[in-house]
């Protein structure tokens, strides 16, 4: 105790006794006596022990010497004491003071060392009782004031009225906080620590963290400016979020407008504006309830064209996603799915280009192995139904018909080129057993085939008009070179026969032309002699076959083949 109670722990009240009180006792007044009260508080500001202490009072003359000792038994409750100085001096003495002397009064407290600055008492205490009964609405008697620093010791003043006479708080005391008044203690907690400088009391945070106690809620009605805001002129994050369980590290809420509105002005490469890290269960959870808002928006509003606007990197620090101000974005992974998209409803990946000279999607596979992919497509089953190998190859399989289906508005559906000399530009194989499996099927627009290729390679070529085959070759060149027989059938070729007993026979064939070439030959006659037909005269759509017979006439039916060339 003796060490623990200094200047700045002692607040010394002294309340001058009003007018009516010291009418009621003015025989102790001309004893000399007085009234102390004042709380008594240890280093840290904390009232001390309750219980009984001694204190001791010194009354000095201006010369310094004591004139007067009195001990007390004082008992203090939140530090609170009262006792009346000037009765019981050492040895049984009263206080004598003279008239107009200006005395000192020291104050020690259980024996320990006197606290200073001493308290000055400017009037003489015997002429208390004449000047406060002559100003009854004013302080009087002697002026209470305090030497040194005024802060040290305070001393309240009543007046007649028993109210605290404001002209001596030149100091600006403060009488209550918040209501309360008597001992108020400002106490922290968690890593809040409270310091006192003279009058002042700092609040501060220490530690490696935990200054607020959790969980922590609050509600604010701002209609601008921020609720909450920490900056950090620094390198360092200006705030960092950290959940080693399984909740969220930090969870956001937002009914209208931004949840969580983050910007960076800092000119540090690889600086992100926003640092969330978790060792356990979800970093960042979003969720937004609006249907037209976005669950997420970034912006980074620096004019720097590598300017990022997400960056996130795996746990070696090397970047697997990265987002620019422009918008590229560059995904690198170390294991397989760089980028794994599903959709449980719509498109899973829209792409949409307007450059008129750049692909709408670039693929490129830096692997130098042959087997590596472009593109590999895989069916509800797992199965490969689309694979583009690195070198270009691709691969199509489908379960049901239509394995490719190309369609084109305008152009050409498919446009195939090739530099090889000694290989198809384009090669198609069925590897069906089927005997009516196809090579190539080709449909007009009313779904009738006009060219089929079977399996054997057996060709069929059907034209609702014009020519169903033309042939044009360079001069000098066959147009058309068989290789083995040739037979034609429908249109152009047919066969007729001469009846016995006529010369002639009339064919009717659209083909026909005046300038038409038209190949006869005799199939089978009734005589044994092979009789020799000619093409006597034609016309368009028409053309007469007769039999040379200039002597005799037929014994038989001759019948023959035909076949119309137009030139």
């Amino acid at each position: 105790m003796k060490k623990s109670i200094t200047l700045f722990s002692l607040l010394a009240v002294f309340i001058l006794l009003s007018s009516n009180t010291f009418a009621q006792s003015g025989n102790s007044m001309a004893n000399g006596q007085f009234s102390l009260q004042g709380m008594l508080t240890n280093a840290t500001g904390t009232p001390i022990a309750d219980g009984q202490h001694s204190l001791t009072a010194n009354v000095y003359s201006s010369g310094g010497q004591v004139v007067f000792t009195e001990t007390d038994n004082i008992t203090t409750s939140k530090g609170l004491f009262s006792t009346m100085i000037g009765a019981n001096g050492t040895g049984g003495a009263k206080l004598n003071v003279t008239p107009g002397g200006n005395y000192q009064l020291g104050v020690s407290v259980d024996g320990g060392t006197e606290l200073s600055p001493k308290i000055s008492l400017a009037s003489a205490l015997s002429a208390l009782t004449a000047n406060l009964a002559a100003n009854a609405d004013s302080v009087g008697g002697f002026t209470v004031a305090t030497s040194g620093s005024a802060k040290a010791n305070t001393l309240l003043v009543l007046n007649n009225a028993g109210k605290i006479d404001s002209s001596v708080l030149s100091g600006g005391l403060v009488t209550s906080i918040n209501g309360m008044t008597g001992p108020v203690n400002i106490l922290g907690g968690g890593n809040l620590g409270v310091t006192t400088n003279g009058n002042t009391v700092n609040l501060s945070f220490t530690g490696s963290g935990g200054g607020l106690n959790l969980p922590f809620s609050q509600t604010l009605n701002l209609a601008t400016g921020t609720g909450f805001s920490l900056t950090n002129s620094l390198a360092g994050s200006a705030a960092t979020f950290a959940n080693t369980g399984l909740g969220a590290a930090l969870n956001a809420t937002s009914m209208t407008g931004s949840a969580i509105s983050a910007s960076s002005a800092g000119s540090l490469t690889g600086a992100a504006t926003i640092d969330i890290a978790n060792s356990g269960g979800t970093a960042l959870n979003a969720v937004s309830t609006t249907g037209t808002g976005a669950v997420v928006t970034l912006k980074n509003l620096s004019s720097n064209a590598s300017a990022q606007l997400l960056s996130a990197a795996n746990s070696t620090g090397s970047n697997v996603l990265d987002v620019l101000a422009n918008g590229q974005t560059t995904i690198n992974s170390s294991v397989s799915n760089a980028l794994n998209v599903t959709s449980s409803a719509g498109t899973a990946i829209s792409a949409t280009g307007t450059a008129a000279s750049d692909a709408v999607l670039k693929l490129q596979n830096m692997s130098s192995s042959t087997s590596a992919n472009l593109v590999t497509a895989l069916n509800s089953t797992g199965g490969t139904a689309l694979s583009v190998a690195g070198n270009g190859q691709t691969t199509i399989n489908s379960t049901v018909s239509n394995a490719l289906n190309v369609t084109s508005s305008a152009g050409t559906a498919i446009n195939a080129t090739g530099t090889a000399s000694s290989d198809a530009i384009l090669k198609v194989q069925n590897m069906s057993a089927s005997s009516g499996a196809n090579l190539v099927s080709a449909l007009n627009s009313t779904g009738t085939a006009v060219l089929t290729v079977a399996g054997n390679g057996q060709t069929t070529i059907n034209s609702a008009s014009g020519d169903a085959l033309s042939i044009t070759s360079a001069a000098g060149a066959n147009a058309l070179s068989l290789n083995g027989g040739l037979k034609i059938t429908g249109g152009a070729a047919g066969t007729g026969t001469i009846n016995s007993g006529s010369l002639t026979t009339t064919i009717t064939n659209a083909l026909a032309k005046t300038n038409s070439i038209i190949l006869v030959t005799v199939s089978g006659a009734a005589a044994a002699v092979a009789v020799p037909v000619q093409v006597s005269s034609q016309a368009n759509g028409s053309f007469v076959v007769s039999a040379i017979t200039s002597l005799l006439g037929l014994t038989g039916n001759v019948n023959f083949s035909y076949l119309i060339i137009n030139q």
